[in-house]
């Protein structure tokens, strides 16, 4: 392979054993593709450890839309940060519980400040904030009709 440089991995048995079977679960034809994924998202991570990161996520919520003014607070917590949310969708679940994912971006730190805001309103059930990229700042276009 061409600009690629071997490396030699130590691993116990028991360990060695545990993460073939992961990856054959997984579907990875080889323990290097497996272990390449495995530094890009460690990389990822420190990355989304940055404040300051400009970064893109998800914020995937259920909520019970019969407690009382909980979608409302959700659509104002939204309109009050339109510039980080840029678009969003709303499944309906069953009679009660709605699923809404809102794709952010913002700093690392606005984008986990505002998860926290929404996901402690009173009748939201799950919340979870996850990163997906750093950002090049050009998504203004996403989720706004010309």
């Amino acid at each position: 392979m061409t600009g690629v440089t071997r490396i030699g991995v130590s691993l116990e048995p028991n360990l060695l054993e545990a993460f073939d079977n992961d990856i054959a679960k997984k579907g990875y034809s080889s323990r290097s593709e497996a272990l390449r994924d495995l530094v890009r998202d460690s990389l990822a991570e420190n990355e989304w450890k940055n404040e300051n990161e400009w970064m893109v996520g998800t914020i995937v919520l259920v909520y019970d839309h019969t407690a009382s003014t909980v979608g409302d607070r959700l659509t104002d917590a939204q309109h009050h940060h339109h510039g980080l949310v840029k678009t969003s969708v709303h499944v309906h679940l069953d009679d009660n519980l709605c699923m809404e994912i809102l794709i952010c971006e913002d700093k690392l730190g606005e984008l986990k400040e505002f998860a926290n805001e929404i996901t402690s309103i009173k009748g939201v059930l799950r919340g979870r904030l996850t990163m997906v990229a750093p950002s090049s700042g050009n998504m203004h276009h996403v989720g706004h009709r010309h």
